[in-house]
């Protein structure tokens, strides 16, 4: 059995979370910089969570459906 064509694509964004929210990668956002009066740390993960719960879902609903 073939596996769907969205799982590797999944599989992918779940790499691409992994090395998003990972230490190394995190402190490139750890400067003394505001944005819109909020630290930039913060901002940049709940933004880059979000980017990456909505590219999750557009996955998951996008493509066809066998009914």
């Amino acid at each position: 059995m073939a596996a769907a064509p969205r799982t590797p694509r999944l599989v992918a964004l779940f790499a691409a979370g992994w090395l998003l929210l990972n230490y190394p990668l995190l402190t490139l956002w750890d400067h003394g910089v505001t944005v819109a009066g909020l630290p930039l740390l913060p901002t940049a993960v709940f933004a880059g969570w979000g980017v990456l719960i909505g590219v999750a879902a557009w996955l998951c609903e996008s493509g066809t459906h066998d009914d």
